[in-house]
């Protein structure tokens, strides 16, 4: 590839604000040349890479705008601290599959417990 193509790319990433593409380019181009790639699957790639960046980043932007006083996720939380949580049910809650079946999601218990159905 030559220097001034390499150039116009990466301006173009810039100019869409693509720019964990614009970042990676060369090692992108390089893994699509040495593993033969078609076209549409380096460009499913790039572009996976790149939505899977910007997520993060409005992800990390939005807690940030939020002020929390830490960050716990689902991950670290610590379940035989509270036994009578059902883990899968709150993991599958978690998932929020309940949104898109129009289902609602309802809490109860008293201090120290509850429950999801």
């Amino acid at each position: 590839m030559r220097a001034a193509q390499l150039d116009r790319l990466r301006d173009q990433l810039t100019r869409l604000r693509l720019l964990k593409s614009r970042k990676r380019l060369e090692a992108l181009l390089q893994e699509a040349a040495a593993k033969e790639l078609p076209y549409a699957d380096f460009l499913d790639q790039v572009l996976g890479e790149e939505v899977a960046s910007k997520a993060a980043k409005n992800i990390a932007m939005r807690t940030s705008l939020a002020r929390f006083p830490f960050v716990k996720s689902l991950e670290v939380f610590d379940f035989s601290y509270q036994p009578s949580l059902d883990k899968k049910q709150l993991q599958q809650v978690a998932t929020c599959h309940f949104i898109e079946h129009g289902e609602n999601v309802v809490l109860w218990g008293h201090r120290g417990s509850a429950r999801a159905t």
